[in-house]
């Protein structure tokens, strides 16, 4: 997928994001990993991910597909000169939910086809192509029976 990124700001301005694990590690995309900051005489231009005008004070940009499955904090920066730097401002932040091949949204889960398989009681959320599946809930019940009676109007 691309553009998973959505960003508004003052357009003609250069931003880029950078995505940080839970662990408050950064991405490096060259050597596909999450790191302290600055390992390995790393900075800022090591750790970006380019957002493009796409005027009318909307930038997009693409969620790196090598990064696991997972739960991601994208930070959004205001490249002041020429490169990428240490020194560059934030501007916003927000947490990112990372399927692999998209992000997921509580609309993509309402929204999309809702597997149960009555076996086992898992449930399969897809993603919009009604192929992929976004997340897989197994329900749990500790109880040995369990009673269902239908509200009926006699």
């Amino acid at each position: 997928m691309s553009n998973e990124i959505h960003v508004d700001y003052e357009s003609g301005s250069t931003l880029y994001t950078i995505v940080r694990d839970a662990a408050g590690g950064v991405w490096c995309p060259a050597s596909q990993d999450f790191e302290a900051w600055g390992s390995g005489g790393h900075d800022a231009a090591d750790y970006t991910l380019p957002l493009i005008d796409k005027d009318g004070s909307r930038y997009m940009g693409s969620f790196d597909e090598a990064i696991p499955v997972g739960s991601y904090s994208v930070q959004v920066f205001l490249q002041a000169g020429t490169n990428p730097a240490d020194t560059d401002s934030l501007i916003t932040g927000r947490d990112f939910a990372w399927t692999g091949t998209g992000e997921l949204t509580p609309l993509k889960i309402l929204a999309n086809r809702a597997v149960q398989d009555k076996a086992t009681g898992m449930i399969d959320f897809y993603d919009d192509d009604d192929e992929t599946v976004l997340l897989t809930l197994t329900p749990w019940d500790t109880a040995s029976s369990l009673e269902r009676t239908p509200n009926r109007e006699d």
